[in-house]
């Protein structure tokens, strides 16, 4: 046994190759490089656009989340403005009606009523604006006519035909006014 291994010269052995397996050329590993570069590159593009559609969908959310918020705020807007009527009907009938006798009785359950409405709708939002004695705004008031007053300087609020009211911070309709010169 010993001449048989001694008479086979020693050879390098080759690793065992698999069946069908290729041993790449150059070519080959240069065209592997290209197209691990090529899916490397698809990768991150594709990963970029994940990216840019998470923050689109985020920027979507939030958007609509405040514009339901605003409706909300605002959702109660048009019924309210048919509201002031009835509240300018109470006020003119609080300075209308006689305070003795049995008509104060009535004078004051109108006056539980008004304020009774008006805490409700406070509730919701609306507040009443007070411009007796400010400077006249653009933005808040209505000039029906200016009167020189003596004791006044130009651009007050000397008397006020309708109040003005406010929901949530947003002029719902403008005080209409008198403005001195």
């Amino acid at each position: 046994m010993n001449e048989k291994l001694r008479s086979k010269p020693t050879q390098k052995q080759e690793p065992k190759k698999r069946a069908g397996a290729k041993i790449p050329s150059k070519r080959g590993e240069e065209q592997l490089r290209k197209k691990l570069k090529a899916a490397q590159e698809e990768i991150e593009r594709l990963q970029d656009r994940l990216l840019r559609t998470a923050a689109e969908l985020d920027n979507y959310r939030k958007r609509t989340e405040r514009e339901f918020a605003q409706v909300i705020h605002t959702a109660n807007e048009a019924v309210i403005k048919d509201i002031l009527s009835i509240i300018d009907d109470l006020e003119r009938s609080l300075k209308s009606a006689p305070k003795e006798g049995k008509a104060k009785e009535f004078h004051r359950g109108i006056e539980l009523i008004y304020q009774k409405l008006l805490s409700i709708l406070g509730r919701y939002g609306l507040e009443p604006m007070d411009s007796m004695g400010k400077d006249f705004n653009v933005d808040q008031h209505d000039a029906l006519l200016q009167v020189e007053k003596v004791d006044t300087p130009a651009g007050i609020v000397v008397e006020e035909h309708e109040k003005g009211y406010l929901l949530n911070g947003k002029v719902i309709r403008h005080a209409k006014v008198v403005v001195s010169k």
